[in-house]
């Protein structure tokens, strides 16, 4: 039974949380993390919890999957998605939960690492198929290219 490790929230997140706007959230889930054994959508609503967002008020977009950790990226408060213009980049804020073996933190992000997750939302819808649904799944733990059939930017065929 996977067991909570203790969370410390800095005070500009905690501020960003209270104003109950638009954000997404990127969730660093190492393997040494008591919540790696978990489902991801388990992982979304235990952040969420000690977050003190309504699970309702969360949409888990995007799952990247690497040999040592996974990294989850869901939005909370966002009534503005839609999936037919998700493939264009939205600027929302960006907050990390880093899980590690025995506490973790939630902290606001740079600029530049606020810019990389919201362009690989973007990408994430721009890669598969319009009728596609999040979560989109990318795994990143073997060396192959990553093929996608149907991508909305048909630039991306070969």
């Amino acid at each position: 039974m996977a067991t909570k490790s203790l969370i410390t929230i800095e005070k500009s997140a905690r501020d960003l949380l209270e104003t109950r706007v638009p954000a997404r959230i990127a969730v660093f889930l190492r393997k040494k993390s008591p919540l790696y054994s978990i489902t991801h959508q388990q992982v979304v609503f235990d952040t969420c919890s000690s977050l003190q967002v309504p699970e309702k008020e969360s949409r888990l977009i995007a799952i990247q999957k690497w040999p040592q950790l996974d990294i989850l990226v869901f939005e909370i408060f966002y009534d503005n998605y839609d999936l037919k213009t998700a493939h264009l980049k939205t600027d929302l804020p960006v907050l990390l939960v880093d899980y590690g073996k025995a506490s973790s933190v939630v902290k606001n992000v740079s600029l530049e690492f606020r810019e990389t997750i919201n362009k690989h939302v973007a990408s994430q819808h721009n890669l598969h198929e319009w009728d596609a649904k999040p979560p989109f799944i990318e795994d990143c733990t073997s060396h192959g290219y990553r093929k996608y059939e149907n991508p909305r930017d048909t630039t991306l065929l070969p």
